[in-house]
């Protein structure tokens, strides 16, 4: 009996995460409950999301690119470096990542040093320049095709945009990466002497803390501002903020515990000798990247996590319910442009009754497609509103059905014979009754 009551507990628990969770709306809910509710949906379709979506797979695709454009990437880090004045910082990082094969790191250096003398020196200075460039923008493109499938983004920048975005990403970005990694560094005398110049312990365990969190801050500031960018869609900051304290805190831990790791990696490295910060980069690339895409998945969830309430429902929704919704969602367009109220978008009209607003964006899809309304936008609010396509004095119960009935190809090589021209023919005889008794209701009238 006790084992029962256990198992009918987790089938319970497991019902709400997958079922019940998702019939709760927030408007429903206190504010306490609803924080609590939305970040428990967040998590919980943000990891169902992320492995459906395969993307590890696409981490991985990432990574050997990384691996194909690192020279590059890591010769324009160590040039904005050395314009801050802070190359060593930069090096003291490489440095970290290869903890194992420290021989290694000049040798690195060297290599990224002469690419940067061949970029911008010598004959073919222009060259040079343009390589580091395509080499950098063509990490950038991959990044923003794998962001797009995140945010179901079938479109890519035009050719001009992707130029103007990558460039300011080029410029902004290693600045964001040479200043979490030295900005500690950096201020770090100024705060000790501080510490130093009070008496007051707890203002001491304030500036520690402070020197402990800036690397958090800023690579907070990075991956919102990369949430945003990035994305050929509009993102809004609160969500990208949202996922950026998120993937800055786990990138900042899982950088502290692959560099503090690697001092037990002793017996690896006698294994492998030099080649040791191989397969450690190829780790460390793919983890980050796992983050990066992770991050970028948690701030479209967060920001369409409504699109999935009643999510089960939805796509199990009976023919007639999905008639009743599409009469309700009709009938507001055309009492509010009769009223010559300001049309309604998809959120207006599924906050009002209540529907869910996944099954609402379907239904407007569909009646669009018959030609039944059509979308405006609101350059104010930057949202999409629709309005009838039609007298609304003509739009009847009957031509709804009609059109969405008529939606679609019929021309398929059926084989015929009389049983099924017999079908047929009473089909189309059904129909033709109801559309004479419908003809006559008006749907601003129901």
């Amino acid at each position: 009996m006790e084992n029962k009551s256990f198992k009918d507990k987790i089938l319970n628990i497991w019902g709400f995460l997958t079922v019940g969770i998702w019939r709760i709306t927030e408007n429903e809910l206190s504010k306490s409950k609803r924080l609590s509710i939305l970040l428990l949906k967040k998590l919980i379709l943000s990891l169902r999301e992320f492995f459906e979506d395969n993307l590890m797979i696409k981490a991985s695709a990432l990574t050997y690119n990384t691996l194909l454009a690192i020279v590059p990437i890591l010769a324009l880090i160590i040039a904005i470096g050395k314009g801050f004045g802070v190359q060593s910082s930069i090096e003291k990082f490489v440095g970290d990542l290869f903890a194992t094969n420290q021989e290694l790191l000049p040798y690195i250096m060297n290599f990224v040093g002469n690419y940067l003398d061949q970029a911008h020196g010598g004959l073919f200075v222009g060259i040079g320049i343009a390589v580091l460039l395509w080499s950098v923008m063509s990490m950038f493109r991959q990044i923003e095709n794998n962001f797009n499938d995140v945010w179901n983004v079938q479109k890519s920048r035009s050719i001009i945009r992707q130029f103007t975005t990558y460039l300011s990403l080029m410029m902004l970005v290693p600045v964001l990466i040479v200043l979490a990694t030295s900005l500690s560094s950096m201020i770090d005398p100024y705060i000790e002497y501080m510490t130093q110049k009070t008496e007051n312990a707890f203002l001491s365990v304030v500036y520690k803390m402070l020197i402990t969190l800036l690397p958090f801050f800023v690579y907070w500031l990075l991956f919102t501002f990369v949430f945003i960018i990035i994305p050929n869609t509009k993102v809004k900051f609160i969500h990208a903020l949202f996922a950026g304290v998120v993937t800055g805190t786990l990138f900042q831990i899982f950088q502290y515990l692959y560099i503090n790791g690697q001092i037990n990696l002793t017996k690896y490295n006698a294994v492998y000798g030099s080649f040791a910060f191989l397969p450690l980069l190829l780790f460390w690339l793919q983890i980050s990247w796992v983050i990066v895409l992770y991050g970028a998945k948690l701030s479209y969830v967060s920001q369409n996590i409504a699109f999935h309430n009643f999510e089960k429902e939805t796509k199990n929704i009976s023919r007639r319910f999905k008639d009743y919704a599409t009469i309700i969602v009709l009938k507001e367009i055309i009492v509010q442009f009769d009223s010559n109220a300001l049309p309604v978008s998809d959120q207006d009209i599924a906050n009002k009754y209540n529907i869910p607003i996944k099954l609402t964006q379907d239904i407007l899809v569909l009646l669009t497609q018959t030609d039944i309304i059509r979308e405006t936008y609101i350059e104010q609010a930057n949202t999409k509103t629709y309005v009838p396509a039609l007298d609304t004095h003509k739009i009847t119960l009957a031509l709804l059905i009609e059109r969405i009935e008529n939606l679609g190809d019929e021309n398929f090589k059926l084989k015929n014979n009389e049983t099924s021209n017999h079908i047929w023919e009473k089909l189309i005889d059904a129909k033709r009754l109801q559309t004479k008794h419908l003809s006559t209701i008006l749907i601003r009238d129901l």
